[in-house]
């Protein structure tokens, strides 16, 4: 009697391994402990009332560019006194960064706060790389 039991209970345990093994095998990186995550991540994960987006504009009033805006792939923007990443044309958020417009160059300062258009994600990621820490 025992062993009529025993084999297919021991058979059913090992396709449950087998899946809980292939579903963790799948998913390994999928996801980055908080601890390893940038801050952009981070603000991603608050809760909506305490997201430095909250006070933002709706999307359709943040942009309003030069005549040739199809020419722009990204916005940046001021968002609380960091930079924010639109990506146009869709008008959504791309990323928060950690980039505090106070700490940048003047000029550069009030182009953001005016909308500063770039063309393409090579312009992004020198801003990116040289005004992050």
């Amino acid at each position: 009697m025992f062993r009529k039991i025993l084999w297919p209970t021991a058979a059913a345990l090992a396709v449950i391994a087998v899946a809980v093994f292939a579903v963790l095998w799948l998913n390994r990186g999928a996801s980055t402990p908080p601890e390893e995550q940038s801050g952009t991540q981070l603000v991603e994960m608050l809760p909506a009332e305490s997201r430095p987006d909250a006070g933002l504009p709706a999307q359709e009033e943040v942009v309003s560019g030069p005549e040739t805006e199809e020419a722009y792939e990204f916005l940046l923007v001021n968002n609380n006194n960091y930079v924010a990443v639109y990506q146009l044309p869709e008008n959504e958020i791309y990323e928060y960064t950690d980039v505090i417009l106070d700490v940048l160059p003047q000029e550069l300062a009030q182009e953001i706060r005016q909308g500063k258009y770039l063309r393409n994600e090579e312009e992004l990621y020198n801003f990116l790389e040289n005004y992050t820490s």
